[in-house]
């Protein structure tokens, strides 16, 4: 923007005539035509008249201002003075969002290059089943009656539906994985007795490593990065 149309703009908001305003700041109506027009450029006096006539915000006026049009009011001190504090304010932010999008990028960088780098587990699992509790006389496979076919005379057939019907009433499974192979089966000492657990499947278990997840903050930080860059860049 040029010195001059802010002044204007000032001026209409506030509803002042080109005579109330240039009675206002102490100067003359010609002179202050010439400033809204670009024709003239104040000394530093008039700047401060007009200051403080305007109630200017300096710091406001210095950032609005075109790069041209700060260059033609340099040898305003207290405007050359507000400039350079400006300037440095906005390198300090600049040099910070550097800084956070490196930091952004060196750790977005390194969670991604984790994600990257890890691999997966892989491991045996191994099924055992107990069908209940064996008595220390019986043998390991007294569960297997119940799955037998009743042959013979009907005596025997009785015999063996009502062995049958007893197993029934103990079994009480109890599966059991393993990641150590116990080969086809093992005994464990329970109470009452003892527990035969017998090889039923094995299966691959793949377990993800829990490095995966840093693809999420790592593409999140890189992102942040480029947008802090941007920020730093537009801010210079």
């Amino acid at each position: 923007m040029k010195f001059g149309d802010y002044l204007r703009q000032i001026r209409e908001t506030r509803h002042w005539t080109q005579p109330e305003a240039a009675a206002r700041a102490g100067i003359e109506q010609s002179y202050l035509s010439k400033l809204e027009t670009g024709k003239s450029y104040p000394s530093d006096d008039v700047f401060g008249r007009l200051v403080q006539a305007y109630e200017i915000d300096v710091k406001t006026l210095v950032r609005d201002l075109d790069p041209a049009e700060a260059e033609a009011l340099r040898d305003i001190e207290s405007l050359r003075t507000t400039r350079l504090i400006v300037h440095r304010a906005a390198q300090r932010l600049s040099r910070g969002w550097m800084l956070a999008g490196l930091a952004c990028l060196l750790t977005g960088g390194g969670s991604v290059g984790a994600a990257l780098t890890v691999s997966d587990t892989h491991h045996e699992e191994y099924i055992y089943m107990s069908r209940g509790v064996i008595a220390p006389d019986e043998p390991l496979n007294v569960f297997d009656i119940i799955h037998q076919e009743p042959s013979g005379t009907p005596a025997e057939r009785a015999t063996v539906l009502g062995q049958q019907i007893a197993m029934l009433e103990r079994v009480d499974e109890d599966v059991r994985i393993q990641r150590t192979l116990q080969g086809e089966g093992y005994i464990e000492r329970v109470e009452g007795g003892r527990r035969y657990y017998q090889a039923l499947d094995s299966q691959t278990v793949v377990e993800r490593s829990p490095l995966r997840w840093f693809w999420v903050p790592g593409l999140m930080l890189l992102f942040g990065a480029l947008g802090c860059f941007t920020i730093s860049w537009r801010w210079k």
